[in-house]
């Protein structure tokens, strides 16, 4: 049941009438049940890995926290971890390097490479369950109980795409003794609303020109013109689509009053390479700069060039975070390189030219700079193979032709949608000084309850309807 069927936003209303109805001391048990069932609607036969992830954290932390001398405990929880992921997410990867090997040596024990299909969510869940782990041995959590840790990996809202929530975040709020918030919970329509809209309206219009440029047989008749748009086309996509699942996921967890953390702050408005990943995927970036980066470079005590190497370095994992492909990792590796231009920049500026640091046309020059080179990065992340990423990459700076392939609907629409993105902060602005308003005013409170969000949600809701593409999944499913 993905967030944006039928079925779901009906089982959805059942769920939440009858959590709210609960004593409070089984609400916990209830959600337990319910997190679990979602998960086995989606693949049956993987839901033991989620709940032997919680098992085996579990038992690895209660002995941590019993000495936490024990650092055994804190490693075998670790390779428990990184093992089951490694085995779902790359085990093609290490059959090919292995038969690769063995050919190499001469050896022939048989077809290593075998069919296994993946658990959903196992990315997102394995990051919390290490966190979880590192959080505990630098004793940041006091006590557990399985029932906690179960509901935090398999808390239905985030399970298969985030956000990544921690211990400290999400866990504290299991009490579940809060009452009833009404704007709360209007808040939690208001995000399901914008996600529907943002999946079904946005994303999933720009889907089929999306995938019919990056076909293989497409991409030597693609012009400049047809890449730059192609690239930007697939950004807006990606960025809609899994922007709307955490609105979704956020606005699903506050409607029974727990709060998760924001993923998303209007990151094609990123000044510089490091301000777009405070603002895209927050929680993976924050996740991979706390319990990675830190960590590694803290080891070189600031040296520059082990810094840059690290940069380069973690980057290239976030890529490999993604799936086993070389695209991933060449995105990664490149966004690499951004950060490091960027610091390098940063360094130079602060010992020769001070006065440019509030300069405000070196600041739109980092601006401008940084959207396109997303927007490149984006080329190899969503090409089919390195190959057709380097005839995109080349025809959109070397060789320019700017006749057009596809119908003009196509290069509307992703000006359109570019246009949106381009005021989204903006009008989110006017919205919430529309709400601080309504909450001063009884008259305008009362509108804005009784009038003007119905009127709202029926149009976004008819939004969804009109547009709505049942076999189009969330594209991070995959990762």
């Amino acid at each position: 049941m993905p967030f944006n069927y039928y079925s779901y936003l009906l089982v959805l209303v059942l769920i939440v009438s009858v959590f709210w109805a609960l004593p409070v001391k089984i609400r916990r048990w209830y959600l337990i049940a319910v997190s679990i069932a979602f998960y086995a609607a989606w693949t049956p036969q993987f839901v033991f890995v989620p709940l032997a992830i919680a098992l085996g954290v579990f038992l690895c932390v209660r002995e941590l926290l019993a000495d936490t001398a024990k650092r055994l405990w804190f490693r075998l929880g670790i390779v428990f971890v990184l093992s089951l992921l490694i085995f779902f997410r790359y085990h093609e990867l290490l059959a090919a390097c292995l038969d690769t090997l063995f050919e190499f040596v001469r050896l022939h024990p048989g077809q290593l490479l075998f069919a296994v299909g993946v658990p959903l969510g196992i990315s997102f869940y394995s990051f919390e369950a290490i966190s979880f782990l590192i959080d505990a041995r630098q004793k940041r959590i006091k006590q557990v109980n399985f029932s906690d840790v179960c509901l935090y990996l398999m808390f239905w809202p985030n399970v298969v795409s985030g956000p990544i929530a921690r211990w400290r975040e999400l866990v504290p709020q299991f009490s579940f003794n809060r009452a009833f918030e009404l704007n709360a919970f209007i808040s939690g329509l208001d995000r399901i609303v914008l996600g529907l809209v943002q999946k079904n309206l946005i994303a999933d219009n720009l889907n089929s020109w999306v995938k019919e440029g990056f076909l293989p047989q497409g991409t030597q008749a693609n012009t400049t013109l047809d890449n730059w748009f192609l690239g930007l086309a697939f950004a807006l996509q990606i960025y809609f689509d899994f922007a709307a699942y955490s609105n979704m996921a956020i606005g699903t967890a506050k409607l029974i009053g727990i709060n998760l953390p924001e993923n998303f702050h209007f990151p094609y408005h990123a000044k510089n390479p490091s301000d777009f990943w405070s603002r895209w995927h927050m929680t993976l970036s924050r996740w991979i700069r706390d319990y990675l980066f830190f960590p590694v470079n803290a080891r070189f005590q600031g040296a520059t060039l082990p810094l840059y190497a690290s940069l380069i370095g973690v980057m290239a994992l976030v890529g490999l975070w993604h799936g086993a492909g070389l695209g991933f990792v060449i995105w990664g590796v490149l966004h690499g390189c951004y950060l490091v231009a960027y610091r390098g920049w940063e360094t130079l500026r602060s010992a020769r030219w001070p006065h440019l640091e509030k300069s405000r046309t070196a600041g739109l020059a980092w601006q401008a700079a940084t959207l396109v080179a997303v927007l490149v990065a984006w080329v190899p992340f969503r090409a089919e193979s390195l190959h057709q990423a380097v005839t995109m990459l080349r025809s959109m700076f070397f060789g320019f032709s700017f006749r057009i392939s596809y119908s003009v609907n196509f290069y509307l629409v992703t000006l359109l949608v570019a246009a949106y993105c381009i005021a989204e902060p903006y009008l989110a602005d006017v919205i919430a000084k529309f709400n601080k308003s309504a909450i001063r005013n009884a008259r305008l409170m009362a509108a804005n309850l009784y009038l003007a969000r119905p009127l709202v949600y029926a149009f976004g809701l008819l939004l969804f309807f009109a547009f709505d593409e049942r076999n189009i999944q969330f594209i991070y499913f995959q990762f």
